[in-house]
């Protein structure tokens, strides 16, 4: 089993331009993510992923290295968690 991750059905999330804005009204929290974080956030949203998963899917996206990114994946999905606005599965 591997771990996946969802976004809440509860966070409220708009694009504007090329970044999402999201809302968490319980945690009264209010976050405006950049590119690629608003990128790891539309994968989100579309069905549960693993940091592994959401690495592959950037790299055919963006210029960057596997590891460097499967590395800045996992501390935004942990910060994304810490604040309550993923929730952790197991797939």
């Amino acid at each position: 089993m591997k771990k996946v991750w969802q976004k809440k059905a509860e966070i409220l999330s708009s694009k504007i331009d090329q970044e999402i804005v999201l809302m968490s009204i319980e945690a009264g929290l209010y976050l405006s993510l950049d590119p690629v974080g608003s990128r790891i956030w539309e994968i989100l949203a579309e069905e549960p992923a693993s940091a592994e998963d959401i690495t592959d899917r950037l790299i055919e996206e963006y210029d960057v290295d596997r590891m460097e990114c499967l590395a800045d994946v996992k501390a935004f999905i942990e910060d994304l968690a810490y604040r309550g606005l993923i929730t952790e599965h197991t797939k």
